[in-house]
């Protein structure tokens, strides 16, 4: 009975050993251990990662004060660069309106060239006119004297005139003679130019007065007679060096 009892006794305390928990609370302090180990872990690395960023936040805001520095010079340089442009535009417009003007300038004198040169052939045709005429006259009086020739010499045996070309060209000498019983070889001189439309006395012997040549030179240019200005020279002369005797 009694060994019953203590079969049965026994039977009733097998469930206090089912009751350990010493497995689970083993368990859970290795859990807990774990969990401060990553709790500590975790945070370590937040606060790595904190220093990490606190360094990253110096080092953007390091990186936006250069920016915003950047960002400084590059608007300053770029108002310059606008001041520039707008510079180098209003001079390019200067510039524009400078070669218009040259190009103005240009086509005004291109055309004052042509019409220059057309006045210069036109003065040009005048006076090769004139220089033609000119030698024309000279031959026609080089043809007058040597026809003439005998006759002048017989005059200047007369009445002391000699007519003969100047060493200059376009001016004929006009010699007179026999003015004076006195000195009859004291010879006066004319020098006539007749190189231009009009006459004109180039040089004359200081005996006439210059009032009395040019009234003589003005009365030839009107009558176009040289005959007569001769006749006219060589009586004033007589009269002149009669007066001063």
């Amino acid at each position: 009975m009694k060994s019953e009892a203590d079969d049965s006794g026994d039977t009733k305390s097998a469930p206090k050993s089912v009751l350990d928990f010493s497995e689970l609370d083993s368990s859970i302090q290795s859990f807990t251990r774990r969990f401060d180990d990553y709790v500590q872990s975790t945070i370590a690395a937040c606060e790595e990662q904190r220093i990490a960023a606190d360094g990253q936040r110096v080092e953007d805001q390091t990186r936006i004060r250069e920016l915003e520095r950047e960002c400084e010079t590059t608007k300053h340089t770029q108002k310059e660069l606008w001041e520039s442009v707008a510079s180098e535009r209003d001079a390019d417009a200067k510039l524009r309106a400078s070669v218009q003007e040259l190009h103005a300038q240009r086509a005004t004198l291109s055309q004052r060239t042509v019409t220059l040169q057309s006045e210069v052939a036109e003065v040009r045709a005048q006076l090769e006119a004139r220089s033609r005429h000119k030698q024309q006259l000279m031959e026609r009086l080089r043809e007058q004297v040597e026809r003439n020739a005998p006759e002048l010499a017989q005059l200047q045996n007369l009445t002391g005139c000699l007519i003969q070309p100047s060493v200059q060209d376009g001016l004929i000498d006009i010699q007179f003679s026999l003015l004076s019983e006195y000195d009859p070889d004291r010879a006066y001189t004319v020098s006539l130019d007749v190189s231009k439309s009009e006459y004109a006395v180039a040089t004359c012997d200081p005996i006439l007065p210059g009032a009395t040549i040019r009234a003589l030179v003005r009365q030839l240019n009107t009558s176009g007679d040289v005959h007569s200005f001769i006749k006219q020279v060589r009586r004033a002369m007589i009269e002149r060096i009669r007066a001063t005797k």
